[in-house]
């Protein structure tokens, strides 16, 4: 009786068998990560919408129409998935103001360009900010899981660019840490302004704001 078999011969390294397993294994990550994604987007909605203690595990995945044993395959509790949500914000938020430090050469021009990054940051994706900074800052400074901290690691990177403008002799000397912590408030406020007030306070707006700002923090650091 003739045997059915799976092809074995080599193109470019690989059999054909190996190809498939490797497309089968890519396939099914891509579905685990498109999971995940969807899994972290609901979840951030219905914090958002009903707050710490309606929130649950069973909502998320509800919303998403999977089983909640689903859901904990991938996460622990709420408190996990939260975390993982904020973490995530900040990787990439993290990402944004490094590429921004990097932009320019200037140490006033870095510290105005961080300060931009922050606050298109929040406007652009406002459930992670909200989650980062208003809702759940005890998260900030949480690690879980050998996890590396973009939360710090974040603010290190205006630490850096505060440091650098004072070795510079751009902006007075005094303490790196609370000189950042000022700046950071100042975009804060304006960021978080404008997530609060529902669109009354709209781009134009904060664009404006932002310019006098700025003019006011450098104007305020300069020695």
């Amino acid at each position: 009786m003739a045997s059915t078999r799976v092809k074995t011969t080599k193109t470019g390294g690989a059999t054909q068998a190996e190809r498939l397993q490797a497309s089968s294994l890519q396939r099914r990550e891509q579905q685990r990560e498109n999971l995940r994604g969807a899994i972290l987007a609901a979840a951030g909605e219905l914090f958002l919408e009903q707050g710490y203690e309606a929130f649950s595990m069973r909502q998320v995945a509800e919303r998403i129409g999977y089983s909640a044993t689903t859901i904990y395959r991938y996460y622990e509790d709420k408190d996990d998935l939260l975390f993982a949500i904020v973490h995530e914000g900040f990787t990439e938020f993290q990402r944004e103001l490094v590429a921004a430090a990097e932009s320019a050469a200037d140490p006033i021009e870095r510290m105005v360009a961080l300060g931009a990054a922050y606050v298109r940051f929040g406007m652009q994706n406002p459930v992670h900010y909200r989650l980062m900074f208003m809702q759940r800052l005890d998260f900030v400074f949480d690690q879980r899981k050998d996890e590396q901290q973009p939360m710090v690691g974040s603010f290190d990177v205006l630490q850096r660019a505060v440091a650098s403008a004072m070795d510079a002799g751009a902006i007075e000397r005094g303490d790196v840490e609370r000189h950042s912590q000022v700046i950071w408030a100042l975009v804060h406020g304006i960021t978080s302004l404008a997530l609060a007030n529902g669109g009354r306070f709209g781009p134009d707006d904060v664009d404006r704001t932002m310019e006098i700002a700025m003019k006011m923090m450098v104007r305020g650091l300069r020695p």
